[in-house]
C-alpha cells in the first residue's frame, strides 16, 4: 500500500522545496567564487605576459559601426511608433539588468566601460545586484554572441538632480572586459563640442514600452528622431524643466519616441561624409511616450565628455568585485592583493596620527567593507581574450568563460588555464542552471507502508523539479514527526545527486 508522506501539519514537500532551493543557491555561489577566482588567476598572468588583446573587439581603431545596416527609416512597430531592428544593428546597445530583469539600456563605450542613465540606480547602487548583458537582442532567448558581465563599479555624475534630471549619466564600469564578437562594437564618443543642428536625423534603439505603461519590446526596436532646436524644446516643455545639459529629438506631432525601459539607451547620429555612428544623446526622460507636443529628452553627451574621460582614467575606492576577487587569491598573493586595494582607505587619513595608526584604520575600514560585500551574492561574468568557451548562467545564460590554452612561452599561464577549465567541469552541473530555475520542488512523496525497515525507515518514491530538470527517485523516509523532518538532508542529497546525472 502506498501513501503520501506530506500530511505533517507543515507539508514536507513545502519545507523540502524551501531547504532545498537554499542548498542549490548555496552551490551555485561556491562555483561562481571558484571559478571567478580561477579566471582573476589566469586573467593576471595573461596580463603579466603581455598576452591579453590589446584592443576592444580585435579592429582596433575602429567604432560606431553596425554589423548591418538599421532599417530605421519607416514607422512600422513600436520603440514607439519604430520599427524592428534588424540583428547588428546597434552592437553597442547593451541591456542593463537588476537581479536579471531588465532595467535600462546602455551604451558599450570601451572594452569595461558602459554610458548609461543616473536615474536608474536610484533604487539600488550595490553593484553586485547589476549586470550588463551585451550582444543582447531577443529577450526571450539566447542570442549568439551574448554575455552577461558584473559590474564592478557604478558611477554618477555628482551633480545629478532626481527631481530635475539634470546631469542624467552615470558610468559603468565592467568586472570583467567584453569578449571580442562580430556582434559587438563601441559607439564613437564626440570629438569636441560640436553637434548635430536641428533637423538632424539620429537613431534611438532599446527594448522599452511599445506605448505609454505598455509592455516592453521583446527584441529591439528603433526609431528615427530629428533634433530639435533649445527653443522648440523650451517651447514644448516649458523652458524650467530643461538644462543645458539636455536636449530634445523626436516629432512635435507625436507619434514616434524613446518610453519607459529605453533610458540609459543611445541617441546616435551619422558623421557627415562617415559610416560612423556618434553618440550625442543619453535617452533620459519625456512627459509621456509619443504624444503630440512632448517630445524625448536626452542627456547631451558633449556637456559631460571630460567628466567621462576623467572617470576612466581615475583611482578609486576598491568594489566588492574587486574585493572579492582578491579573497580567491592564494596565500601571500591575496595579501599583497588585499593590501594594494586595501591602501585606498589610507588616503584620508590625517598625518599626526602616524603611518601605523593610518595602516590600522585603512584595514578595518577595508575589513568592514569586505563583510558587507560578502552578504551579496557574486554574479559571474566574461574572460578578456578571442577564443574563449562560453558557459551558460543566469536569466539569459552568462558568458562565464574558459581561456584558451596558450603556449609555454609564458610561465604558470597554462596551468593557470588548466585550473579554469577543471573549476568549469567540477560545477558544470549547477553553473548550466538558468537563474528562472534556480529552486528545488518536491512535488510528491509516496510511501510503502509495508516497508518499514529496523530503523523505522519505509521505502518511497520522490517527485521532484530540480534547477528545472524533472527528476523521480527511489529514497527512505520517516514517517514519525521527528524521523521524517531527519530524513530532509538525505533526499535533498538525492535531488542534488539526480540533477548532476
Amino acid at each position: 500500500m502506498w501513501a503520501r508522506a506530506d500530511q505533517a501539519p507543515l507539508s514536507l514537500s513545502a519545507a523540502l522545496s524551501s531547504r532545498g532551493t537554499l542548498v542549490l543557491e548555496a552551490a551555485l555561489k561556491s562555483a561562481l567564487v571558484a571559478l571567478e577566482g580561477a579566471l582573476a588567476k589566469h586573467e593576471r598572468r595573461l596580463r603579466e605576459c603581455g598576452e591579453c588583446a590589446p584592443c576592444l573587439f580585435g579592429d582596433c581603431g575602429t567604432c560606431g559601426r553596425g554589423v548591418v545596416a538599421p532599417n530605421a527609416t519607416a514607422a512600422k512597430g513600436k520603440i514607439v511608433g519604430g520599427s524592428v531592428a534588424p540583428r547588428g544593428a546597434w552592437p553597442w546597445l547593451v541591456s542593463v539588468r537588476l537581479g536579471g530583469e531588465l532595467m535600462c539600456g546602455g551604451v558599450l563605450v570601451g572594452a569595461t566601460w558602459v554610458l548609461t542613465a543616473a536615474h536608474c540606480f536610484a533604487g539600488n547602487r550595490n553593484e553586485l545586484a547589476w549586470t550588463v548583458v551585451v550582444g543582447d537582442y531577443d529577450l526571450t532567448k539566447w542570442d549568439e554572441g551574448e554575455q552577461v558581465l558584473p559590474v564592478n563599479r557604478i558611477i554618477t555624475h555628482p551633480k545629478f538632480n532626481p527631481k530635475t534630471f539634470h546631469s542624467d549619466m552615470a558610468l559603468l564600469e565592467l568586472g570583467r572586459p567584453v569578449a571580442p564578437s562580430a556582434w559587438l562594437s563601441p559607439v564613437c564618443l564626440p570629438n569636441g563640442p560640436e553637434e548635430p543642428g536641428p533637423g538632424t536625423p539620429c537613431y534611438i534603439a532599446g527594448w522599452g514600452s511599445l506605448y505609454q505603461e505598455g509592455p516592453s519590446a521583446e527584441v529591439v526596436m528603433e526609431a528615427r528622431v530629428p533634433v530639435l532646436s533649445q527653443d522648440a524644446c523650451r517651447s514644448a516643455l516649458g523652458k524650467e524643466l530643461l538644462t543645458n545639459a539636455m536636449f530634445c529629438a523626436g516629432y512635435l506631432a507625436g507619434g514616434i519616441d524613446s518610453c519607459q525601459g529605453d533610458s540609459g539607451g543611445p541617441l546616435t547620429c551619422q558623421e557627415s561624409g562617415s559610416q560612423q555612428s556618434v553618440l550625442y544623446g543619453i535617452t533620459s526622460w519625456g512627459d509621456g511616450c509619443g504624444e503630440q507636443g512632448k517630445p524625448g529628452v536626452y542627456t547631451r553627451v558633449t556637456a559631460f565628455a571630460d567628466w567621462i574621460r576623467r572617470q576612466m582614467d581615475s583611482d578609486r575606492e576598491p568594489t566588492c568585485f574587486e574585493l572579492l576577487a582578491a579573497s580567491q587569491l592564494p596565500g601571500e598573493r591575496q595579501r599583497a592583493e588585499l593590501a594594494h586595494l586595501c591602501s585606498f582607505y589610507a588616503q584620508s587619513c590625517a598625518p599626526p596620527q602616524g603611518q601605523a595608526a593610518c595602516a590600522r584604520v585603512a584595514e578595518e575600514t577595508c575589513r568592514m567593507k569586505r563583510r558587507r560585500c560578502g552578504e551579496w551574492r557574486w554574479p559571474g561574468g566574461a574572460g578578456c581574450c578571442p577564443g574563449a568557451e562560453p558557459v551558460g548562467w543566469g536569466a539569459s545564460g552568462s558568458a562565464l568563460t574558459a581561456p584558451p590554452l596558450f603556449g609555454t612561452g609564458c610561465p604558470g599561464l597554462q596551468e593557470a588555464a588548466l585550473q579554469v577549465r577543471a573549476v568549469r567541469e567540477l560545477y558544470r552541473w549547477v553553473l548550466q542552471v538558468p537563474e528562472r530555475d534556480l529552486a528545488m520542488t518536491f512535488q510528491e512523496i509516496l510511501v510503502d507502508l509495508g516497508s518499514k525497515n529496523a530503523k523505522g525507515l519505509y521505502r518511497a518514491r520522490v517527485r521532484a523539479t530540480v534547477g528545472g530538470k524533472a527528476t523521480t527517485f527511489p529514497a527512505l523516509v520517516g514517517l514519525e514527526s521527528d524521523s521524517l523532518y531527519r530524513s530532509m538532508p538525505g533526499l535533498i542529497a538525492l535531488a542534488l545527486a539526480a540533477l548532476q546525472t
